[in-house]
């Protein structure tokens, strides 16, 4: 008797444990997986900023003689078209861009000063409309330097030199 009444215990105990393991799977799992997802996005936010705390960090650290100014397109305004924000309007940014660049890199002599820049004016072009046309009106508004560090970053990986640009910035914006 002894004997089947463990059996019967084993046998409660297996099936308690089949339906703990079923409620792990089904109720605590998805719940973990919702978790790590928001600590993702929560941990890629914190590193934006800190990246863009960096940067301008960077950017203080390069003194000021130590930096040209280039204005992009002989310093005249170059129009951009915005990514649709659903509104139903084509929206477009007229803006003078300069790049700041640091005459102590040692891509400087490359790709800097007024004669070497100007030869690069179209990669700046380009990678300026491919980063803006990326954003909508109401980003850009709201956020004028997540775009600007993009372009930086993104022109300092074409050059190969993540200290040759130091920054980039509008000196005129306007919004349509």
């Amino acid at each position: 008797m002894k004997k089947n009444l463990m059996t019967v215990i084993t046998l409660v105990l297996c099936l308690v444990n089949l339906v703990l393991s079923a409620v792990i799977v089904f109720a605590v799992v998805p719940e973990i997986n919702n978790v790590n997802s928001l600590i993702s996005k929560v941990s890629e936010a914190i590193e934006l900023d800190v990246k863009t705390g960096s940067d301008a960090d960077a950017a203080a650290s390069v003194p000021v003689e130590s930096q040209y100014r280039y204005a992009v397109n002989g310093g005249e305004a170059m129009t951009i078209n915005l990514k649709d924000n659903g509104d139903g309007d084509s929206h477009f940014i007229v803006a003078k861009i300069t790049v700041t660049m640091n005459n102590t890199s040692e891509k400087y002599e490359t790709f800097g000063g007024e004669e070497n820049a100007s030869l690069y004016d179209d990669v700046y072009k380009v990678n300026i409309n491919k980063v803006i046309s990326q954003y909508t009106i109401d980003d850009i508004k709201s956020n004028q330097n997540a775009p600007l560090d993009e372009i930086r970053d993104l022109c300092n990986t074409y050059f190969g030199d993540s200290s040759f640009i130091v920054s980039v910035g509008f000196t005129e914006i306007q919004y349509q």
